[in-house]
């Protein structure tokens, strides 16, 4: 397997979920082995998507170095992973990436229809070679090696919405060619009665029903219903795909969690990257 970059630009604008700011954003195909970049246009400064440059995981994933600040953009490195996308430049004009619809869906369109362009180099993978566990008070998350039956990056998940929504399981048995059908589509979620409190944080100035599940006595408020039946579990999984990719190689491993969040996994990344025993560099098969 060698990496992939699309093949040509991508344009698309939005307003972003907390800031509620509108920009404009152009995926540009980038060379082999540079990764995914966000450049500020505004600002003339470039940095590039790596949990070493994670400054904030309330309620997103937000880059930032000095003066810069990249916010909300677990939901397109998420679409860069489910759909391969090894190098992309992503130049913005605004301080927070389109919440679009909610979900990846729309840039996992974008980039089927732009087409994605395999390049010479060789994709290297990070396989897991030891457990790595990060607890906090409300949950927890593991990376754990592959068994002889498993491949890729298996993901298996369990909830507690503590009587605001029905708790939920999941299992991603290797995402691989899975994501745009089984994931993408799965839109962020907020429960109602959190709304106020969101507000007062100088949160999601940008949120609607438009882009995103407002759930009310355990059913959706939008109109349209859920997309899948276990819509906020597969967003979860949306959302783990996108912050494990800030690791800067797909994953070969298991992702255990409870109540997982952009903290949690932004930690337990930190957690991975302590000891280089954790981890070996592999070839594609």
């Amino acid at each position: 397997m060698n990496q992939s970059t699309i093949s040509k630009s991508i344009f698309l604008k939005g307003i972003g979920l907390h800031t509620g700011l509108e920009a404009n954003i152009e995926l540009q195909p980038s060379d082999e082995n540079s990764g995914i970049v966000f450049y500020r246009k505004d600002l003339k400064k470039r940095i590039k998507a790596s949990w070493k440059n994670v400054i904030s995981t309330k309620f997103s994933t937000n880059l930032g170095d000095q003066n810069l600040n990249i916010k909300t953009v677990e939901h397109l490195l998420s679409a860069f992973a489910g759909m391969h996308i090894s190098n992309c430049l992503v130049i913005i004009d605004n301080e927070e990436v389109p919440i679009m619809d909610g979900s990846s869906k729309i840039f996992v369109e974008e980039i089927l229809k732009t087409g994605v362009k395999k390049q010479k180099a060789t994709q290297k993978f990070l396989e897991i070679t030891n457990k790595i566990r990060f607890d906090c008070d409300y949950g927890y998350a593991e990376l754990v090696p592959n068994n002889s039956s498993e491949h890729g990056l298996n993901i298996s998940l369990q909830s507690s919405f503590e009587g605001k929504y029905e708790d939920q399981n999941i299992n991603i048995e290797n995402l691989n060619g899975n994501y745009p059908a089984k994931i993408s589509k799965a839109r962020t979620f907020g429960f109602f009665n959190e709304i106020e409190y969101l507000k007062s944080q100088n949160l999601i100035k940008g949120g609607s029903l438009d882009n995103a599940i407002v759930i009310k006595d355990f059913k959706p408020l939008n109109p349209e219903g859920l997309r899948y039946e276990n819509e906020l579990m597969r967003h979860k999984v949306l959302d783990v795909v996108g912050d494990l990719s800030l690791s800067g190689l797909p994953i070969i491993g298991k992702y255990n969690g409870f109540k997982t969040g952009h903290y949690i996994t932004y930690n337990l990344l930190k957690e991975l990257f302590k000891d280089k025993n954790n981890y070996k560099i592999v070839l594609a098969n």
